[in-house]
């Protein structure tokens, strides 16, 4: 079954197209890889999905309803969440209270809590349980921004969790992360999928990591599909070779 699926989607700025008839349908449960050079559109069909962008021309539909266009509030609200290639997490609060403003915000609360002695314990509860699932259980009341960069990430990823998406959006989770911290943010990934029931949608250029964690692949070059299918079929397909992997991988 289907949780996302687009149809003929476009976008143009002025006469350049940067998206150019997107039909892609992505499956409850899998971990979908969007791959391509700089320049390829892949951002750009984020931004139209979650709403920072209206398309030109096409739909997207997310369980069957009609979200082309709407606003980005409106989209969070049926369950898709994202992350950025720019880290998005409150540098002057602590951990935890990252991770408590989402889930707050599901409670329809407000930040008055911040001021009362204790948050209740059920909303308390699902915070420090977001923070187990990242690994920063132990880094609940340090000031986010002076974690390291690896565990920033792992903090923009559990921000999303916590507004517990039904599909999840991840541009460039491993950017600028050295080796040991790529590997562990590509495991907290391949964890959460499993784990959650989560539908992930990535935009990754560590061909190491997208080979290692996602069900299928999609190639964007030019704003147009060029390929798609599952790690094996993708490594091996001339087309793709030529226009992004090369030779040597």
């Amino acid at each position: 079954m289907s949780i996302l699926r687009t149809t003929h989607l476009s976008k143009r700025f002025g006469k350049f197209r940067a998206l150019n008839d997107i039909s892609m349908e992505v499956k409850e449960g899998e971990v979908r890889a969007i791959i391509g050079p700089n320049g390829a559109g892949k951002t750009t069909f984020f931004n139209v999905l979650t709403g920072k962008l209206k398309p030109s021309a096409g739909e997207v539909f997310f369980q069957e309803n009609d979200i082309t266009g709407r606003p980005p509030y409106e989209i969070v609200k049926y369950g898709i969440g994202r992350s950025f290639q720019i880290i998005n997490v409150f540098a002057g609060l602590t951990v935890f209270e990252n991770i408590a403003l989402p889930v707050l915000n599901i409670y329809r609360k407000n930040m008055a809590f911040f001021s009362r002695p204790q948050l209740r314990d059920d909303i308390r509860a699902e915070c420090f349980s977001i923070l187990k699932k990242i690994g920063l259980e132990n880094e609940a009341d340090r000031i986010a921004g002076k974690l390291s960069h690896g565990d920033k990430k792992k903090l923009d990823i559990g921000i999303s969790i916590a507004h517990r998406p039904k599909l999840l959006l991840l541009d460039e989770a491993t950017a600028g992360l050295n080796p040991r911290e790529n590997r562990n943010i590509m495991n907290l990934i391949r964890e959460i999928a499993e784990r959650e029931k989560l539908t992930i949608i990535l935009i990754e250029h560590d061909m190491d990591a997208v080979f290692a964690v996602s069900n299928r692949i999609t190639v964007f070059q030019q704003g147009a599909i060029i390929a798609e299918g599952r790690p094996d079929e993708v490594r091996t397909n001339k087309l793709v070779i030529d226009a992004y992997l090369g030779e040597d991988f």
